[in-house]
């Protein structure tokens, strides 16, 4: 299936599904292309985890239509999932059998031949074969993580659906998994769905997302584009900050919110707008000691939903 001149992985068309008296996803569509990091975002509630369960046939569609890799999902179940990997919420494992053994108890339930170099190579690929040996219960937190995405490459597959896998990691940690996805992602050629509630990792990561709310699609695509249309939160450190937010409220700027923050002006403005506040703000005699941009899709987030 193509799409605009891409390759499209997975077509999700008005997709619905009822959840007793909740209505989980309502009429939801949205396509991933080849290569895609496709960040998945909605507050707690929103429908993303029950879309991602009926992308991975664990729940049943209630309304709709999914189609991964141009073949509908309801016919040709087992032929699709051969080519997916998951990673959904905490991942468990025999804590006192060694790394190696879990991967190779999980390939011999999945009906694979354990191959060591199979393993081996999955394992150090998420930077764990030197740990091969070692019991899982004495892992940290973010290499059970890894090991976690280890399950999910196991079998090589096209597809990567990871279910916040940063979630409850310290900043170190986070950092090494976000750098393990790009890898696998521009050097291994996965197509990887994100789902996180990090909005920092989505905008650093990710080229293009959606977003959900109440189960329905509030606004889909590019990043960077997405991000352009959408006005930044910017903090300016300033020697006066009760006349400079004065000054800017008087002047020829039009801005949606200030907001006084201690010795800093909070602006939001439009990226191009930044160079013209700070000119007018010294030409007011305004002295300017810092310019910051805040996370600026933590407040679009905030803002659609």
């Amino acid at each position: 299936m193509l799409y605009m001149d891409k390759q499209v992985i997975i077509a999700v068309n008005n997709l619905s599904k009822r959840l007793k008296k909740i209505q989980a996803v309502n009429d939801l569509s949205f396509t991933v292309e080849k290569g895609d990091i496709y960040g998945f975002l909605g507050p707690n509630g929103s429908g993303k985890s029950t879309t991602i369960r009926m992308m991975l046939s664990l729940l049943k569609p209630g309304s709709g239509s999914i189609t991964i890799f141009g073949l509908p999902l309801r016919d040709h179940k087992l032929k699709i999932l051969k080519q997916v990997g998951a990673f959904i919420e905490k991942p468990d494992f025999y804590e006192y059998l060694s790394a190696y053994k879990n991967l190779e108890i999980l390939l011999k339930y999945s009906g694979l031949k354990a191959e060591k170099n199979r393993i081996i190579e999955t394992l150090d690929l998420v930077g764990l074969s030197k740990r091969s040996a070692s019991k899982v219960k004495t892992f940290s937190k973010g290499m059970k993580q890894r090991l976690g995405i280890a399950q999910a490459l196991l079998h090589d597959p096209q597809l990567l659906v990871l279910d916040e896998p940063v979630n409850g990691l310290d900043p170190s940690g986070m950092k090494d998994i976000r750098e393990l996805i790009c890898y696998l992602n521009k050097e291994k050629g996965k197509t990887i769905i994100l789902s996180s509630h990090n909005l920092h990792e989505i905008e650093s990561i990710a080229n293009r997302m959606l977003i959900i709310n109440n189960g329905e699609k509030i606004v889909e695509g590019k990043v960077s584009k997405l991000l352009r249309k959408h006005s930044y939160c910017t903090r300016f450190r300033v020697n006066d900050v009760k006349k400079a937010k004065k000054d800017l409220q008087n002047g020829d700027i039009i801005l949606t919110k200030i907001e006084i923050d201690d010795n800093d002006l909070r602006v939001f403005c439009q990226h191009e707008e930044i160079p013209e506040i700070n000119s007018f703000l010294v030409g007011k005699g305004i002295l300017v000691e810092s310019i910051k941009t805040e996370n600026s899709l933590e407040d679009y987030f905030l803002t659609l939903t």
